[in-house]
């Protein structure tokens, strides 16, 4: 839950003390930024060590660094004092979707290879549910009580959640000892796993530039507490496909449905800025989750099928965790672009991430087709 509270929980707790949006945004740039570094350190400790030393120690420094972060910001701390508990907060940031995905890799055997597409969205069905309720959780908690009030609850999301995850003992995977080959070669390295990686870390700037910008929109519309719902429908379209995708048997590959999903993204990105009702974003931005939705799962059988089990948490954790690289510059741009010239201004900056994600496809054609 966290994930999908995280962002906007700081925007609202932030703005709620000090009114620019640019060091809103700076914040949440500072804790994705972090998180790409973060994220794929601990999925390969995880691949050595195991899921539950991981999450054991990783999980307990980051809730207590969000608390540090509270205090400060409720005292009146100096600004920089804010960046760093952030980022202290953020060097504890685990990716639970790929530690999920890789225990089914490990459930799902190889001669029910079908079914791990279907096992990946199902994962993102579950997600996109998170993206719909977490901030709409998130804003409504805050208009109700206090607007801190969103990180506390993804604290107690954690605390609850992670010890579920870490009692799991049937799915969690076998640690496998890498092959000296494996030890020397670095996945990044693996062509599939940059094709796929490589135009969702681009495509990480439409995400967070359409979070800040929603909700800058909707506060220039005097509807601040429908920011959430705008983005729970952006969620629902991607809930909507991921059924779809996983219940059905393709014919088309896994690599030909990537492309045409991260295309799609971005002819429907085309119209954000010309919108001028809350209502009709909320519909354009379904239609693109609709896109964003099976993304993921045809991306990642292209890599999973392509790397060592010693290397699979780590490959898995890599495809996305450049989203936050984007996700960084693209909320500080945001915050600038939206103090300056409006909330429909921000709205270009999806379409501008997405065209150059689609561009960065060329040199990899070959590996969508195999």
């Amino acid at each position: 839950m966290p994930v999908a509270m995280d962002s906007i929980a700081i925007i609202l707790f932030v703005h709620s003390v000090e009114s620019r949006y640019s060091i809103a945004g700076a914040l949440t740039a500072v804790a994705a930024f972090t998180t790409v570094f973060s994220s794929p350190l601990w999925s390969k400790v995880a691949d050595r060590r195991g899921q539950a030393f991981v999450l054991k120690i990783a999980v307990p420094v980051r809730i207590f660094s969000i608390i540090g972060f509270v205090l400060l910001v409720k005292s009146g701390a100096p600004l920089w004092t804010w960046f760093l508990s952030i980022f202290i907060a953020e060097c504890g940031s685990v990716s639970i979707g790929s530690m999920t995905r890789r225990r089914w890799v490990n459930l799902i055997d190889k001669e029910n290879k079908d079914l791990l597409s279907t096992s990946y969205s199902f994962e993102s069905l579950l997600d996109e549910f998170v993206y719909i309720i977490g901030p709409i959780i998130t804003t409504g908690i805050v208009a109700a009580t206090e607007p801190v009030a969103g990180l506390l609850l993804g604290i107690c999301f954690l605390v609850v959640g992670v010890p579920l995850i870490v009692t799991h003992r049937n799915s969690d995977p076998v640690i496998e000892k890498p092959e000296f080959s494996e030890k020397i070669k670095s996945v990044t390295r693996n062509r599939k796993l940059q094709a796929v990686g490589i135009p969702l870390t681009i495509a990480g700037g439409c995400f967070s530039a359409v979070n800040i910008s929603v909700v800058a929109f909707a506060t220039e519309k005097s509807m601040a507490s429908s920011a959430g719902l705008v983005l729970g429908a952006w969620a629902a379209g991607g809930a909507v496909s991921a059924i779809i995708n996983g219940a059905i048997r393709w014919k088309i590959s896994h690599g030909t449905r990537y492309l045409g999903y991260l295309i799609g993204m971005t002819v429907i990105a085309i119209s954000f800025p010309f919108i001028s009702n809350l209502y009709l974003l909320a519909v354009a931005l379904f239609l693109q989750g609709m896109c964003v939705g099976p993304l993921l799962p045809n991306g990642l059988p292209l890599v999973t099928n392509s790397v060592p089990a010693s290397q699979m948490t780590h490959a898995i954790t890599l495809v996305t965790s450049g989203i936050p690289l984007t996700g960084a510059l693209s909320s500080f741009l945001s915050g600038r672009i939206i103090d300056n010239f409006g909330a429909s201004a921000g709205l270009w900056l999806p379409f501008g991430f997405l065209i150059v994600a689609c561009a960065s496809t060329i040199p990899y054609a070959k590996e969508y087709k195999k």
